[in-house]
């Protein structure tokens, strides 16, 4: 299964396009929905809501689930899933930890460990899928069950809260007028992605084989290639996530991932509506990221149970999906 079998629609690669894809009214209905979240919470709990720490907690709780839907949205991108992206984040923070907190490496070495880590599982996943041919939800599915358990395999299936350093915290936790270290990361790579994608000719080719890949060979370009970066590039985002996900929290619950999967889905399907007419975009993504932290910690305020994330972002998800779908069915 494709992410044109999803749509239905290939994305726009018109080289008239602007760099967030061809801008309709409808699109603009995300961008709207966040506006009225915010103006609603601010007027449910106006003590709380509408006050700049809050909206600080916001932009740092999204700032490591954006940086891994960035990278989903690059696979994305070349029409793939990958859902072995919670797996991934969960191993990186896993290796880090132990080798750190247990073995006593040095905090660049262990981080380059895990960089190393993450190339080997993009590249496999991008092998499983370019040159055997195995669909990507199947070979995705696959390489996470392997991941997980490597994870609690590493780990011995426990929680670890002991012997983090202060040099291992503090790459999670600086701050900058209380934005947390995760948000600036997450800032920097995401312009560099997107600046990327429509700036570059590897961008403009990623673009392009996942809008038609028979199209986008005839012209000689190397799809396979494009396909396993893409791969790579996700798995190397995903690691980076994990390892800086567990700096910040200073512990590891192991396959602490798991729980970030359908909101970095839901995020980049919300992010092909938004601004952009049916495309995976960088910027949809990070707005559709926010999108979901700000109902999450919404809901959360005016009293709704903890499982309120997955309950919004699977909504979420399904309004993105199906309401494209039902645009393009009511265009017809």
């Amino acid at each position: 299964m494709t992410i044109q079998e999803i749509t239905d629609t290939p994305p726009n690669t018109s080289a008239r396009s602007s760099w967030i894809g061809s801008f309709d009214t409808a699109s603009a209905a995300p961008v709207i929905f966040l506006v009225l979240l915010i103006v609603g919470f601010s007027i449910a709990e106006p003590a709380y809501f509408p006050t700049r720490e809050n909206f600080v907690t916001i932009l740092n709780d999204g700032a490591l689930l954006a940086l891994l839907a960035c990278g989903l949205t690059l696979v994305l991108v070349v029409g793939e899933f990958d859902l072995s992206i919670a797996a991934t984040a969960s191993l990186a923070g896993a290796l880090a930890t132990v080798l750190i907190t247990q073995l006593g490496w040095p905090v660049p070495t262990a981080f380059l460990v895990v960089l190393a880590s993450a190339l080997i599982i993009g590249a496999f996943n991008g092998v499983l899928v370019t040159v055997l041919e195995i669909p990507a939800l199947v070979a995705t599915i696959g390489t996470a069950s392997l991941l997980d358990g490597a994870t609690l395999w590493v780990t011995g299936n426990s929680v670890i809260f002991m012997g983090f350093t202060d040099a291992f915290i503090w790459y999670g936790s600086w701050r900058i007028a209380g934005l947390q270290a995760p948000f600036f990361y997450l800032l920097v790579l995401a312009i560099l992605i997107a600046i990327a994608l429509r700036y570059t000719v590897t961008g403009r080719h990623l673009h392009a084989t996942g809008g038609n890949r028979a199209a986008s060979r005839m012209a000689g370009i190397r799809v396979n290639r494009n396909v396993l970066l893409a791969f790579v590039a996700c798995a190397v985002l995903a690691s980076i996530t994990g390892f800086m996900y567990t700096a910040r929290q200073g512990s590891l619950t192991p396959l602490f991932g798991t729980s970030m999967m359908l909101p970095a889905y839901a995020a980049a399907f919300l992010g092909y509506v938004t601004l952009a007419n049916r495309r995976f975009h960088i910027l949809g993504t990070v707005i559709g990221v926010y999108i979901i932290g700000t109902g999450t910690l919404g809901l959360l305020l005016i009293g709704a149970p903890a499982y309120s994330q997955q309950l919004f972002a699977g909504a979420v998800l399904i309004a993105a999906t199906g309401g494209s779908r039902v645009r393009h069915l009511l265009r017809k």
